[in-house]
């Protein structure tokens, strides 16, 4: 799927998904949700997201800024 087409599924999944919050909840959102969010990390190449793992070691004294 070309790039320009990754992108506008992502942005229209994002924007469902804004749609989602922007009311009331009703019978099938969360089903509705989790169909987006599939979409959007389907979407993703796994180099975009970071690998994170936290360090408890190094970051047992940091406040809830990170400082």
């Amino acid at each position: 799927m070309p790039t320009h087409d990754k992108q506008a599924l992502v942005q229209l999944a994002l924007g469902r998904i804004f749609r989602l919050a922007s009311r009331p909840a009703q019978s099938g959102d969360v089903e509705e949700y989790h169909r987006c969010r599939a979409i959007i990390l389907d979407a993703l190449e796994p180099s975009d997201t970071p690998d994170y793992t936290p360090n408890w070691a190094r970051d047992r004294l940091k406040g809830a800024q990170g400082d």
